[in-house]
């Protein structure tokens, strides 16, 4: 009798134990393989394609101009638009006007422009939007290699300054001494010249 009752004190501790434990291996097990991984930011692929001037110059806009301005972006992360002055007007645009350029924020597109810098732009209207971007890099800066390229492309429109000749007196010793010497000479014939005037009129005068 005495083992019996010593049975059934021990039962309520084995509970006990097995409770904790079991309450050990819920709070120390794993999360779920199940439970979605946070989100990769995007990243530019490996390799970004190259500007190629005679794919962008197919582009229905393309003209040089100067960033008259900041970019400003509706939201952030958005498209950005900034505010230009056309240079030199290719196709699609007029020369002088203002514009507002809108830029892609992809991977590979140009992520700003600086103000008051000169660029090329090969653009897209989307709407009432001028869109600079696409697959391939839609905007370049200014250099003389890339104008001569444009040229190459747009003869008819780019074409040589033409040089300015000016004309200057001559410098050189002799020709100094040339006009002093002839100033003298100018004079009298001046001074001879009036003064065969007024023998004439006087001359027709005189009394018959």
């Amino acid at each position: 009798m005495t083992g019996l009752i010593f049975a059934m004190r021990r039962v309520p501790q084995l509970l006990a134990v097995v409770a904790l434990a079991a309450t050990a291996l819920v709070t120390t097990s794993p999360a779920p393989v199940s439970a979605s991984p946070a989100a990769s930011p995007v990243t530019a692929p490996e390799k970004c394609p190259a500007f190629k001037l005679g794919d962008a110059v197919k582009e229905p806009l393309v003209f040089h101009a100067r960033v008259a301005g900041p970019g400003k972006a509706a939201k952030k992360g958005g498209q950005v638009v900034y505010p230009v002055t056309v240079v030199k007007a290719l196709r699609g645009v007029t020369g002088g006007s203002s514009l507002r350029v809108t830029l892609n924020p992809g991977p590979c597109q140009k992520k700003s422009l600086t103000e008051d810098e000169d660029y090329y732009f090969f653009a897209q209207k989307k709407g009432s939007t001028i869109l600079a971007a696409g697959s391939a890099p839609r905007v370049a800066e200014y250099t003389d290699k890339l104008q001569a390229q444009i040229a190459k492309e747009f003869p008819e429109v780019i074409a040589p300054e033409p040089q300015q000749v000016s004309f200057s007196e001559p410098q050189s010793p002799e020709g100094q001494k040339l006009a002093k010497i002839a100033a003298p000479g100018v004079v009298l014939v001046v001074v001879g010249l009036l003064g065969l005037v007024i023998v004439m009129i006087l001359g027709r005068r005189r009394p018959a």
